[in-house]
């Protein structure tokens, strides 16, 4: 074959396989850098209904993995999340953070859901949380995020745990 026969095929080549890696990308990212961290934090913000819930962008998933950015300015209610482990890693603000108990005022949020939002924790103990802090809620344990004020944002990991 000759060079010129080749060459149309090599480009069409090209602008077929361009694409793929930043499609991949964009719908199921794998690596968030660090320099992109203040435009996932401002989609969050614009995209907060309500200071009484939280805004979340995903900055990585894999399978049913996924790492959330959230963020918050005002209280949210307090959750539970069956079969699931959660690593939290306070980014900015402070806040009260009431864990253990029980979850009163619950309903599972929709079918096959793994969270069930409440009103309240009746037991829980409270901690402090500041930026930089970082800590695991174990799994089918009530949480809530209290005395938020202003901006309250993390990068959370939701861990799926076998059941025992």
């Amino acid at each position: 074959m000759k060079l010129f026969q080749l060459l149309p095929m090599a480009g069409a080549l090209a602008l077929v396989c361009a694409p793929l890696p930043a499609l991949a990308q964009a719908t199921s990212p794998l690596f968030t850098a660090g320099a992109d961290i203040p435009a996932v934090i401002a989609k969050a913000k614009a995209e907060q209904k309500s200071p009484n819930v939280n805004s979340t962008q995903p900055v990585a998933t894999f399978g049913p993995y996924r790492v959330l950015l959230e963020y918050r300015t005002g209280l949210t209610p307090p959750t539970v999340h069956h079969g699931e482990a959660e690593l939290v890693h306070v980014l900015k603000g402070n806040a009260t953070f009431a864990s253990g108990g029980k979850l009163i005022g619950g309903a599972p949020n929709r079918p096959g859901s793994t969270t069930d939002a409440g009103t309240g924790i009746e037991g829980a103990t409270s901690r402090k949380l500041a930026a930089g802090d970082i800590f695991l809620v174990p799994p089918d344990t009530a949480h809530q995020f209290q005395d938020v004020n202003g901006e309250f944002i993390i990068i959370s990991v939701h861990m799926f745990m076998p059941a025992k």
